[in-house]
């Protein structure tokens, strides 16, 4: 004797990463990236934690620096990345008899070239539109050592796919 089973398949359909909009501040600043992050915490009353892992991207050299935060209650990524890097590098230069001689260049490189005066970026993931830009921009421009902050157009960027890491 055979049973028949009824199976109820449900198919969910996730949003892609690209409609999941974003906002992306430029900040020029002195401020080394933790130091930057305590203040951005304090100002804006957000909880930016440095990821476990830098950021690597493939085909880049350098690892960047990000913090990262997730609110859940308003439905918003906040991430922060330092647009530079540092790398060691040893050049061998002439050998003489008892020692071997190195020299130590460091190099730097910027995660998007395109925008090498900025030293970091704020990016916002949102899924509503409950954001006030002009409230973020007044309470970053607050921070001590901060020059200048500003939203970049998203359409005048030509590497965008740097940002897509989340």
């Amino acid at each position: 004797m055979f049973k028949l089973y009824l199976i109820e398949i449900r198919k969910f359909i996730f949003p892609e990463q690209d409609s999941i909009q974003y906002y992306l501040f430029a900040i020029h600043s002195v401020l080394i990236d933790y130091r930057l992050a305590f203040f951005l915490n304090k100002n804006l009353n957000i909880e930016l934690k440095r990821a476990s892992k830098d950021l690597d991207i493939s085909g880049q050299d350098g690892f960047y620096s990000i913090f990262e935060f997730e609110d859940q209650d308003n439905l918003l990524n906040w991430n922060l990345i330092s647009n530079c890097s540092h790398t060691n590098s040893k050049n061998e230069i002439k050998e003489s008899l008892l020692f071997k001689n190195t020299e130590i260049e460091l190099k730097k490189h910027k995660l998007m070239n395109e925008l090498n005066q900025v030293d970091f970026f704020l990016k916002i993931e949102y899924h509503t539109s409950s954001i006030n830009i002009k409230k973020i921009i007044k309470s970053i421009n607050e921070i001590p050592n901060i020059m200048s902050v500003y939203n970049l157009n998203l359409n005048n960027i030509k590497d965008k796919e740097t940002l897509k890491f989340s």
